[in-house]
């Protein structure tokens, strides 16, 4: 086993969190060394509340990484919140399997940033560390000139002539020459091996032994396990027909024979044939054997369409004219059409790794790929919301493992106005006057937020804005109808449309904000409720405002 940093056992652990249950506001999970067993994660998952439901009977399925406890040098910063932990658990054993010296080449080539950009490519580095040669005690470039003359024999040099070499410059030409590069752990070259592809990020290529995420698939009977389940049901229906259907008994004396032919019947998937007569017996899917023949059905893959009772078909054979063959052929025919159209309907739906622009948005939960899916096709595609960007442009999307930008199309941003200055002064009895202190603070406080008027559903409003946005001027330069500063460049609201849209805006508009005029003169009311200053100690104005 590798010698990790600070004596661990391990290489890393992560501790992944109910992504439901944080939503709610409550941090549930719990930390995972790896490696790990499936069962050992399923336990995990158990813990923590995944597969249990909510206050509202809504199932906890997704999950995130909160952070990870990383003690191989170089790897914390290549893991993300949506890892794959198959692909995690992977690159654990990987690592738990190397010598010491594979764990030093390994080390090396991470330092110098080879196939290390994504834990697919550093999963595949631990694959092909064959393509690197490491010399532990070379730490420069006159050390390694020296070793290639002296241990190596790269150039035959005079014993009385060596002491005239510049080992340095020559060690320098080496590493040139050969790509290589003076790391913590030493020198390392390429030993230009080809570098393979082992896993090309598909799950299905990494090795079973690794894979820990098995309890999460779609579970697949075996057939063992297919007869004894069909053996219980076939017992537990005989005894209930038995129990409550004299006619069955009658016609059953023999109760092996009779659950013989129950249990062929359930694994040749000819079953429609017992649904109907636990019907007829009042039975729903509430009660027990309705639901364990469901659940029957949806283990084993049951096709209504190819059920067909074997003594039906002979009978059909035997006495046409009797039979129900021309019924079950035109249901055959029906089932088939729906199928083929079924299959022309089928498209295959984008994914967000198609839509990729490159771009990247950072917020303070990771990095994420922007992908062009709206919304709607995100969450077709199984990807909920996660959280907002601080400037609430992007909206992060997540499925449990995976998560992606989008823009937010909701988000709305308003055009800035011009600016003005505007001069608040106090009224004297002859001049204007400086305000006193507390009117300043006042007025300094009501004109600090810019404003801006916009029509929103027939009504006009203020908005606080922000003093500069460019978008406000390519409105005023490129729109024709300055009657509606909304932050969207629309031409053409000309003749009797505009003067209607400028009616409809004066009869619903609210009641108007006074204006300076009225402003200056309440101000003036104000200063003239206050005593006078005394007129010997009065200054001249001055000329500029506070």
């Amino acid at each position: 086993m590798p010698h990790y940093e600070y004596d661990k056992d391990y290489p890393f652990a992560a501790f992944i969190t109910n992504l439901g249950k944080y939503n709610e506001g409550s941090l549930v999970g719990e930390w995972v060394k790896f490696p790990t067993t499936a069962e050992e994660l399923q336990k995990v998952f158990e813990r923590i509340g995944i597969g249990s439901k909510d206050d509202f009977g809504q199932s906890y399925e997704e999950w995130f990484i909160t952070d990870y406890d990383c003690y191989v040098d170089g790897l914390y910063d290549k893991l993300g919140e949506y890892e794959n932990l198959d692909e995690l658990n992977y690159l654990a054993s990987k690592l738990d399997e190397m010598s010491q010296g594979e764990y030093e080449q390994f080390q090396a080539a991470m330092e110098i940033g080879d196939h290390s950009g994504s834990l697919q490519e550093i999963i595949n580095l631990t694959e092909n560390l064959d393509c690197y040669d490491i010399y532990p005690d070379i730490h420069d470039y006159d050390n390694l000139g020296r070793y290639y003359i002296e241990e190596l024999d790269a150039m035959q040099v005079p014993e009385h002539l060596r002491n005239y070499i510049d080992y340095e410059v020559y060690g320098r030409d080496i590493a040139l020459e050969e790509g290589g590069e003076f790391t913590d752990l030493g020198y390392v070259r390429d030993t230009g091996s080809h570098f393979d592809e082992v896993y090309d990020g598909d799950r299905d290529s990494i090795p079973e032994e690794y894979r820990v995420m098995t309890f999460q698939d779609a579970e697949e009977l075996t057939e063992e396990e297919k007869s004894e389940w069909a053996m219980d049901i076939a017992y537990d229906m005989d005894e209930f027909f038995r129990q409550h259907d004299p006619q069955y008994a009658a016609e059953h004396p023999e109760e092996h024979a009779a659950k013989e032919e129950i249990y062929e019947n359930l694994m040749a998937g000819h079953i429609s044939a017992l649904d109907e007569k636990l019907a007829a017996l009042r039975q729903t899917q509430e009660d027990y054997l309705p639901s364990e023949i469901e659940k029957f059905k949806d283990a084993t893959g049951y096709e209504e369409f190819l059920d067909v009772d074997p003594a039906v078909i002979r009978e059909a054979i035997q006495n046409p004219d009797k039979s129900h063959v021309d019924e079950m052929l035109a249901f055959a025919e029906q089932a088939g059409r729906e199928y083929e159209a079924e299959l022309s309907e089928q498209a295959p739906a984008p994914s967000p790794d198609d839509l990729e622009t490159g771009e990247t948005v950072r917020t303070p939960r990771g990095t994420f790929y922007v992908t062009d899916m709206s919304r709607e096709q995100m969450e077709a595609a199984g990807y909920g919301l996660h959280h907002q960007s601080d400037d609430g442009k992007y909206l992060i999307m997540g499925n449990g493992s995976r998560a992606f930008a989008i823009h937010n199309e909701e988000a709305q941003e308003y055009a800035a106005p011009e600016k003005m200055t505007v001069l608040v002064v106090g009224l004297g009895e002859e001049d204007f006057t400086s305000l006193p202190p507390d009117l300043a603070q006042k007025y300094m406080e009501h004109f600090k937020q810019p404003e801006q008027f916009i029509s929103l559903n027939g009504q006009i409003i203020a908005l606080p804005v922000e003093p500069e946005n460019p978008l406000r001027t390519a409105e005023m330069t490129l729109e024709d109808d300055y009657g509606m500063i909304d932050g969207v460049i629309n031409n053409g609201r000309k003749g009797e449309e505009l003067e209607a849209a400028k009616g409809e805006a004066r009869r619903t508009s609210p009641e108007k904000r006074p204006s300076i005029r009225e402003r200056l003169a309440e101000a003036k009311k104000e200063c003239s409720e206050r005593k006078p200053p005394d007129k010997a100690h009065q200054k001249k104005p001055p000329e500029h405002d506070l």
